[in-house]
């Protein structure tokens, strides 16, 4: 018999989409895959040779559940130069990819009673985590004509002695919106004054096309900084991220981490460390995000002609959230692209409310896939 929370818990609509496109390309089926939520570069040599170096060398017994101090010290310097963040390696732990991260720091805050804030549309394992902690989520709705960012007054009207944390995305996850640093700081504020916590997800930090990144932990104490090699590195499979979070915070986490994974992989860690420390991996990261600057521009001219799809100019991570005037709900949607037109999108009701009506699409595979999706998804519905 399983728990409550397990018959409750729904199934992450993204990773079901890719495993079964993938099931489908094994098969042989033609798929071209707007779903996966991944870069489709290979981790950097570098980063391959530096962990194969260190895993021939014999880095295969535990760490420490923080993670390795070497790595510890580069992800302060990092922190410290790229988001202004005054850390210690101390305050740092380093977790199994970022998602773990979240769920580390959602048991450690969250008990039965306690709410979780939520910009919708919002990633879709952020709802599921909160619960796996007994918290109920309240979304906040945000407007596709103002680019979803969301209204300060909203949120403020929306946090009481309940909530523990307030979630922030930014690039976001599923629609590739920005939120200024007027935002983000006044969301700190709201949750400084009501006792709160912010957990600012922080993995496509380098994915931005337009303006600077902005840390709400260079500013404020209540700040639980989420981050990871994933989306920077195409590290997506190695499973490294990392959290920044006031002291008292990271010892419950370490708490939870000693009682189920431990640690992170020994000799992957020190591929994480050439990540930060090499400017061939700087090199590589920068060039990756011209090369998306350049498929969002692509993807955006191809929705302009289209009599299907509308879009906000997304200025961040490697997504569109177009909406479509269909009378499909996305999830019918999804299933009939996929089925007829053999492409892979996610039903933007798996983000939310407000994201139904809209796919997200990745353009996380050449321009010359990108046009024949299109190309493909206009003939299904003629």
């Amino acid at each position: 018999m399983l728990s409550q929370k397990v018959r409750n818990l729904k199934p992450s609509a993204t990773e079901e989409i890719d495993t079964e496109v993938k099931m489908l390309k094994r098969k042989g089926v033609d798929i071209i895959s707007l779903g996966a939520g991944e870069p489709d570069f290979d981790t950097p040599k570098n980063i391959r040779d530096a962990a194969a170096k260190a895993l021939n060398s014999g880095k295969t017994h535990y760490e420490p559940t923080k993670g390795d101090f070497e790595l510890r010290e580069a992800i302060v310097r990092k922190l410290n130069d790229d988001n202004k963040i005054n850390a210690d390696p101390e305050d740092i732990i380093v977790t199994v990819g970022a998602k773990f991260g979240i769920y580390l720091a959602a048991q450690t805050i969250l008990e039965k009673g306690d709410s979780v804030l939520l910009l919708d549309p919002a990633w879709v394992s952020y709802e599921s985590i909160a619960k796996l902690s007994e918290a109920r989520v309240t979304r906040i709705v945000t407007k596709e004509e103002e680019g979803f960012i969301p209204e300060l007054d909203i949120i403020a009207e929306n946090v009481d002695k309940s909530t523990k944390i307030i979630i922030v995305n930014s690039p976001c996850n599923p629609t590739g919106a920005v939120y200024p640093p007027r935002i983000l700081k006044s969301i700190a504020e709201i949750a400084e004054d009501n006792g709160s916590y912010v957990l600012s997800d922080e993995i496509y930090e380098k994915l931005i096309y337009k303006g600077e990144f902005y840390s709400p932990g260079s500013e404020y104490d209540n700040i639980i900084t989420i981050n990871g090699f994933s989306k920077s590195h195409a590290m997506t499979g190695w499973r490294l991220g990392y959290v920044h979070a006031p002291k008292d915070i990271i010892e419950g986490m370490v708490k939870i981490y000693q009682h189920s994974a431990s640690c992170v992989t020994a000799f992957a860690q020190m591929g994480a460390l050439e990540a930060l420390v090499s400017k061939e991996s700087e090199k590589f990261t920068q060039e990756m995000v011209r090369e998306y600057r350049r498929r969002r521009d692509f993807i955006l001219k191809l929705i302009e002609k289209s009599d299907i799809f509308e879009c906000k100019k997304p200025e961040g991570a490697f997504y569109v959230f177009p909406s479509y005037n269909l009378k499909l709900s996305s999830i019918e949607f999804t299933k009939k692209l996929l089925r007829e037109a053999h492409v892979a999108t996610v039903p933007g009701s798996a983000f939310g409310e407000c994201g139904e009506h809209h796919l997200r699409m990745a353009y996380t595979v050449p321009n010359e896939e990108i046009e024949e999706a299109f190309i493909r998804m206009e003939n299904s519905i003629k």
